[in-house]
């Protein structure tokens, strides 16, 4: 029971960890790659308004003259109307969303089409939309609640046991080695901090 109630109190630490976990996974970065995502609806926006600024920040300075470029054209035959029009706006799109991974350091596998936003995603960007951040803490502080007390229960269970067998004993190895991992690894991306980021 103590040692049950110290998980719990360390629960705020590990929201935060886990925090930096989901925003680290591939679900986050694959976010910028959606039609619905920000780079691409920042494209246009920049498309339709004229204004190259809008999308420029997205990208870092060494990609910046080809995105230039690329926008000054597409405006060009966006004149045109119809399916030019349409080509013209896939175009750039694509061009943003690839030149914003390259900023990123990280491979472009092509133009996702829309999809929702993951929970972890949408509560992130809420939370900056209404200024608190604790529309996403409050999700991730029961998501760290939730896995280390998994992992947890998981280990405490097995030690009770080891000593009846060799089989036993191992589950409590395989059981504490999963639990303390588990914490090890997300403490590493704690410190770590991102992954990537733009123009670095």
């Amino acid at each position: 029971m103590i040692a049950q109630e110290n998980v719990r109190n360390t629960l705020p630490v590990a929201a935060l960890v886990l925090g930096l976990v989901l925003t680290l996974s591939g679900v986050a970065r694959a976010h910028c790659d959606a039609e619905n995502g920000p780079v691409a609806v920042a494209a246009k926006e920049a498309l339709r308004r004229g204004e190259f600024d809008t999308v420029r920040i997205w990208v870092g300075e060494k990609q910046e003259a080809e995105l230039r470029n690329r926008f000054e054209e597409c405006r060009e035959v966006r004149k045109s109307g119809g399916k030019a029009q349409e080509l013209a706006d896939r175009y750039f799109l694509e061009t943003a969303v690839r030149l914003h991974r390259e900023a990123e350091g990280m491979p472009y596998t092509g133009l996702k089409p829309a999809q929702p936003l993951p929970p972890d995603i949408a509560a992130a960007e809420k939370a900056l939309e209404k200024g608190d951040a604790s529309v996403v803490t409050g999700l991730l502080t029961e998501e760290a609640r939730r896995q280390t007390q998994k992992w947890f229960d998981k280990a405490l269970e097995a030690k009770k046991h080891r000593s009846e067998s060799v089989e036993a004993g191992r589950e409590w190895v395989d059981a504490y080695v999963k639990y303390v991992i588990y914490v090890h690894g997300v403490h590493q991306k704690i410190q770590a901090g991102p992954a990537h980021g733009v123009g670095e």
